[in-house]
């Protein structure tokens, strides 16, 4: 998975300004606990995926398991595939 770390970069520092501007108006109203708890998920998720390696070497070993396969993909499958690419018929 591609990640741009800029980008994560920049949505990291939007969900700490989110959580520094709760913090501020959370002093002056009273603010539920539960209104965190999506702000803290969001993180786990990004920390979570940033963990996660590019390149994962049992899918690459099952893609050249597949490429190897010489009844990969089945007719079947292409057949499926034929139609959606081009759903009607050529008569001409």
């Amino acid at each position: 998975m591609n990640i741009d770390p800029n980008n994560a970069s920049q949505i990291q520092a939007k969900i700490i300004a989110a959580r520094q501007n709760a913090t501020i108006s959370g002093s002056q109203t009273s603010k539920p606990q539960s209104a965190s708890v999506p702000q803290n998920v969001e993180f786990n998720i990004l920390d979570k995926l940033r963990s996660e390696p590019e390149v994962r070497p049992e899918v690459v070993a099952k893609g050249k398991e597949l490429l190897n396969d010489p009844s990969f993909p089945s007719p079947e499958v292409v057949n499926s595939i034929a139609k959606l690419i081009t759903p009607y018929a050529d008569d001409e």
